[in-house]
C-alpha cells in the first residue's frame, strides 16, 4: 500500500471518529492527508468506499489482536468467554465505529456493492462469536444443546451495544475493566 493511500486512510479513520461520517467531507479528507482530490478519487471512488475500505481493515485487524491475544492470554483458562471480555474492554478503539457505522448503516446509500461490503464485514464478526460460541460448547463452558449461531448472536449483541449504552447508566457501579466481565456472568448465568 502506497504511503499516500495510508494518509488519506489514517486522516479518514480520524475524521470519521471525531466528526462522524455524515459530517465529514472527502474535502476534509484530502486537506488532512495532505493530498490531492485526484489522488484521493485514484484510490477511493467515493466516502461510502473509504469507509467501507477502513471498516473492513479495522475488522481484520481487530480478529487478527484477537489471535494474538488468546494465544498470549492466560488471564482465565477456565472461561475463554472472560477473555474475550477482557480483550473488548482492551480495544474499545477499534470499536469506536460502532455508532459511526450505525450513522452509515442507516444513511440513504443505495449502492449493491457497498450492502454486500457491510454483509461481509458483519459476517466476519458474526462468524467470530458463532465460532467462540462453538469452542466453549466443546470445552463444556456453553450448553452443548444451544444454536451457537443464535447464541453467538446474542453474544455479539450484548457485549457490542451494551459497551455503546452504558454511559447512560451512571448510577451503575460497575468499573470499566468489570462491565463485560458483569455482561459474560449475565449470559452464562443468567439474572436468578
Amino acid at each position: 500500500m502506497s504511503e499516500q493511500k495510508k494518509r488519506i486512510i489514517t486522516a479518514a479513520r480520524n475524521l470519521f471518529h471525531t466528526k462522524g461520517f455524515s459530517e465529514t467531507s472527502m474535502n476534509q479528507i484530502i486537506e488532512a492527508s495532505e493530498s490531492s482530490k485526484g489522488n484521493l478519487y485514484h484510490h477511493f471512488k467515493n466516502k461510502e468506499n473509504l469507509f467501507v475500505f477502513i471498516l473492513e481493515e479495522d475488522a481484520n485487524q481487530w480478529l487478527e489482536d484477537w489471535k494474538q491475544e488468546i494465544e498470549n492470554t492466560q488471564a482465565d483458562p477456565n472461561h475463554i468467554l472472560y477473555v474475550l471480555a477482557d480483550y473488548i474492554a482492551k480495544s474499545r478503539g477499534n470499536l469506536y465505529y460502532h455508532k459511526t457505522t450505525a450513522e452509515f448503516y442507516s444513511s440513504a446509500f443505495k449502492s449493491d456493492e457497498i450492502t454486500e461490503k457491510i454483509k461481509e464485514i458483519d459476517k466476519l464478526y458474526f462468524d467470530f462469536f458463532v465460532n467462540i460460541i462453538k469452542e466453549c460448547q466443546v470445552l463444556k463452558q456453553v450448553n452443548p444443546d444451544e444454536d451457537p449461531k443464535l447464541l453467538g448472536y446474542f453474544l455479539m449483541s450484548l457485549l457490542f451495544i451494551s459497551n455503546d449504552y452504558k454511559h447512560y447508566s451512571e448510577d451503575v457501579e460497575v468499573k470499566e475493566n468489570n462491565y463485560n466481565k458483569k455482561a459474560i456472568d449475565i449470559f452464562l448465568k443468567g439474572v436468578n
